[in-house]
């Protein structure tokens, strides 16, 4: 979120200048870009964007709004352990607001949903959705209160009807003969209006500053940061990006087309690349000296041989790690490209730290494969890195993942994974976070189904905490101990 609420303006004009310099009489200019291309408005992602996120969020992800709604009070809970201020702080507000305790009224039996939408709906249930409501009584003129509690009801109500439209698309006849078409020519006729669902939330989250907040902060100021952060969470979990990255991406191959959504993505992968940058920052003594994963590597590399590494991060701070030791010659593979490389659309090549010269008369965005199901791997250059990490995997005795999670729109790197497990036979050895209460059987489950395998058996998944230990071990004298002396 904090992406596509950060100001475009700086990366607009940069990318303005790369448009101008661009010869006119060059080919670049007479047959791939628009005519007037030198003066055409530039176009970036905002408000016009927010329907299609929404209606696109509600087809494919109602079930992850609908989950954290259903879960209120269990996720602002979770979400309050590592907040400004703690739960104790925020439910002593309330009271202080209220002379009421947190949980005294609850609205399931004042608010009713219409049946035909649900006959339940646990978040009247909830204590803490029934706080805002309880604080709105008491502030009817709150505006800002007002739309944070508007914002919740649009989600709810957005996620169940849409249930609600897709089921009747999908089951309009529960009874028809195969032999007449005409019933499934009428599939699909009914729609929700997204104009009223969500937009309300997005504007909150998007538009409206966080607020520092601290014991001494008023109650209700408390309370309105609360219901804005805990909408922020939810669109971060729950909001589609990856449908509206991927209508806009195939238009980066293809200006004249639609110069709008051409500029707006290359735009955009300029903003993703600076806010990296500039806003993702280590420790620099830390990185140089550790303790890390990155710094691990040394120590395992005294019991075994390091084939390759590959990382989905941007950054390049194993480079940096591991620069000047023993290691350093062993390949490295950014598989989600990095803020070093930058792609040309129109050549469809990739260049690792262009220099001025390089960038003269072409246009370049920052190659990074943002949260997309269309990935530019149809570059000669991006095909051989993951031919030869799935090389050097498969030459491998045993492949180990740290930190990657499987996600269903990495499905050019989960291939790899598939392929190396049920077809070369490789065991997989997984770390996992220890961040909830699932044992490694339903882990190994989880990651089965993740990775679409047959079967679990060449999956071995250990739990580390955030001392990168392993009950009393640390990780890589499990992998030495257990994998490479049995």
């Amino acid at each position: 979120m904090e992406i596509f609420r950060t100001s475009k303006e700086e990366d607009k004009e940069q990318f303005r200048r790369q448009i101008k310099e661009i010869d006119p009489k060059s080919q670049i200019a007479s047959q791939w870009l628009p005519d007037n291309y030198a003066n055409k408005r530039l176009n970036v992602f905002g408000k016009g964007e927010f329907e299609g996120l929404i209606a696109s969020s509600l087809e494919n992800r109602r079930s992850n709004i609908l989950n954290y709604l259903d879960n209120f009070d269990e996720k602002v809970t979770k979400m309050l352990s590592d907040w400004q201020v703690s739960e104790e702080c925020v439910r002593d507000k309330y009271f202080q607001e209220t002379e009421e305790y947190i949980g005294d009224k609850r609205y399931n039996q004042a608010i009713k949903l219409n049946e035909k939408l649900a006959s339940r709906v646990p978040l009247f249930e909830s204590e803490y959705f029934s706080a805002f409501l309880r604080l709105l009584e008491h502030y009817p003129q709150d505006r800002f209160l007002k739309r944070i509690v508007r914002a919740y009801l649009e989600l709810l109500v957005g996620a169940i009807g849409q249930n609600l439209v897709s089921q009747l698309n999908e089951e309009l006849f529960t009874d028809a003969p195969d032999e007449i078409s005409v019933f499934d020519d009428l599939s699909g006729i009914f729609s929700l209006n997204y104009q009223g669902v969500g937009q309300t939330g997005m504007e909150l989250v998007i538009e409206e500053p966080s607020i520092d907040i601290n014991e001494n902060t008023e109650g209700l100021t408390v309370f309105r940061e609360l219901g804005r952060s805990v909408l922020e969470e939810i669109y971060c979990q729950a909001m589609d990006y990856q449908s509206l990255i991927d209508s806009h991406f195939r238009y980066l191959y293809n200006p004249k087309a639609h110069w709008a959504k051409f500029s707006r993505i290359a735009i955009f992968l300029h903003t993703v690349h600076r806010y990296i940058t500039n806003h993702v920052q280590v420790d620099q003594q830390k990185l140089k000296e550790g303790p890390g994963y990155y710094h691990d590597l040394l120590e395992l590399q005294h019991e075994l041989k390091i084939e390759a590494l590959g990382t989905t991060n941007y950054n390049n701070f194993v480079q940096q790690v591991i620069n000047g030791t023993e290691i350093s010659d062993v390949p490295i593979f950014h598989l989600n490209g990095s803020v070093n490389e930058y792609y040309d659309p129109y050549k469809n090549v990739i260049l690792s730290e262009p220099s001025e010269q390089d960038r003269e008369n072409r246009i370049l965005v920052p190659f990074m494969f943002t949260q997309s199901g269309i990935k530019p791997l149809t570059s000669v250059s991006m095909s051989r890195k993951y031919v030869d990490l799935f090389d050097h995997f498969n030459s491998s005795d045993i492949v180990c993942v740290i930190g990657y999670s499987f996600n269903g729109d990495d499905g050019h790197i989960n291939g790899m994974f598939r392929s190396l497990v049920e077809e070369q036979e490789k065991m997989l050895i997984i770390f996992h976070f220890k961040n909830d209460n699932r044992n490694e059987t339903q882990l190994r489950r989880h990651y089965q189904e993740r990775l679409r395998l047959n079967s679990s058996s060449k999956i071995k998944v250990y739990l580390v905490d955030e001392n990168r230990m392993v009950e009393d071990t640390i990780w890589y004298r499990v992998l030495v101990d257990n994998w490479l002396h049995s």
